[in-house]
């Protein structure tokens, strides 16, 4: 069991590296992609960093950790809305 998990962690994130790719340059186009990826990269490496300590941070603030995954719930629902409203620039191919 540990080893499917393993390997479908590991595809999981496999295919997360080519869609970030992918995505920058279908939202932005590919002029400076290695910058345009370096700017979307940054934010998310400091807070998967930050993302242990600020999720036990939470759980003390809110009291339990079901009250805490709520409001993450909450907050990804509101990241992906705001996403989906959003519109890509044009590119020309």
């Amino acid at each position: 069991a540990l080893i499917t998990i393993a390997v479908l962690a590991g595809a999981a994130r496999g295919i997360y590296t080519l869609l970030l790719a992918t995505a920058v340059a279908d939202r932005w186009g590919t002029t400076n992609l290695g910058h345009l990826n370096g700017v979307l990269n940054a934010p998310v490496t400091a807070l998967t960093a930050l993302a242990p300590g600020a999720g036990s941070l939470m759980a003390e603030l809110t009291d339990s950790y079901p009250a805490t995954y709520t409001l993450l719930a909450l907050l990804t629902l509101a990241a992906a809305t705001t996403a989906l409203a959003t519109h890509p620039a044009t590119t020309t191919k």
